[in-house]
């Protein structure tokens, strides 16, 4: 249990420098009249937070992995959507990085 969560600590970790860097460029192009988008992922997401910005889906797993700490104990369930949600932050801060800097 506790290796497990030291993983998701790691990512979480790695995740939020990506995510602040990622939503203060956001900011910047909204201030310049680009990034006009409404939300980050779909309602149909994993996620049950909407937002224009990336910490708020950020905030939402890490309170997930908080509250597997807090128990000491998971359902398969709850891991999975939470290692969904880790993996989804990686591949679309990489997509926006790779966006942003052609």
């Amino acid at each position: 249990m506790d290796s497990l969560l030291s993983q998701l600590d790691e990512n979480l970790k790695e995740l939020y420098r990506k995510a602040l860097d990622a939503d203060a460029l956001l900011e910047q192009l909204q201030q310049q009249g680009q990034a006009k988008h409404q939300s980050i992922f779909p309602a149909s997401s994993d996620f049950s937070v909407n937002s224009n910005r990336f910490m708020p889906y950020l905030s939402e797993a890490a309170e997930q992995v908080a509250a597997i700490r807090q128990s000491q104990q998971f359902n398969t369930a709850t891991l999975a959507r939470v290692v969904k949600q880790l993996q989804l932050l990686h591949k679309t801060l990489a997509e926006f990085r790779s966006a942003v800097s052609k």
